[in-house]
């Protein structure tokens, strides 16, 4: 199993043990593991490592207060990661951020259930805050060069002002389009003459879109 199919909890552990280990010379503890990763109790860490060892990435030695380590799996994997950073140059900060799905209306925009995969972006790109990726679909917004299965990066919040490219929810629909308040409505407009504007009323606005990806 590949790493990018775990749980985004899950790898917070992984990465948790391998800079514990590398920063202290020796295997962590549970506790120190709950600590690393904001889990409230020793138990929610023996929990995600049961369940680590069950899918193969770690080994431990029973009754032995650091005797977690990572498995041939594991390591192997571990070793991989390390060839990659040592074969890469990095430049400056970078942030994972999850490409999301379909978003059901009241709910939450990045619980696990929605997102789809993990995507590492420089900040100098999409900047600080609450990001998420959204894959655009239709051509409404072809005139402010944001085509079909472009991605948009969005930063999470739930005002904008006049002029601002969002992401905004209607009935369980994601959809990207530019903000408007008139006369006391909420319009989401396209930037393509063949598309009428959408009244927003009722819309949910998820965030602004500040930066547009593209594979060519």
């Amino acid at each position: 199993m590949d790493e990018s199919q775990l749980s985004d909890r899950q790898r917070q552990v992984l990465e948790a043990i391998r800079r514990l280990k590398q920063e202290n010379d020796m295997p962590p503890t549970l506790r120190e593991i709950a600590e690393a990763v904001g889990l409230k109790s020793v138990a929610s860490a023996k929990y995600q490592i049961d369940q680590l060892k069950n899918m193969g990435w770690l080994d431990q030695i029973d009754n032995v207060s650091r005797g977690i380590s990572f498995s041939d799996q594991g390591s192997r994997h571990q070793q991989e990661q390390e060839a990659a950073a040592e074969s890469n140059v990095h430049i400056g900060k970078f942030v994972r951020v999850p490409l999301v799905g379909r978003i059901a209306a009241g709910g939450p925009i990045l619980a696990e259930q929605n997102i789809d995969e993990w995507m590492t972006l420089p900040e100098s790109l999409v900047g600080k805050g609450d990001i998420f990726l959204l894959k655009v679909k239709g051509d409404s917004m072809i005139d402010a060069a944001i085509c079909e299965d472009d991605m948009v990066a969005v930063r999470i919040q739930k005002t904008a002002e006049n002029g601002d490219i969002v992401a905004a929810l209607l009935d369980d629909s994601a959809t990207v389009k530019t903000f408007k308040q008139r006369d006391g409505h909420t319009w989401l407009l396209p930037r393509n003459s063949n598309y009428e504007p959408i009244l927003g009323d009722e819309a949910q606005i998820m965030g602004k879109v500040v930066a547009v990806l593209r594979s060519l």
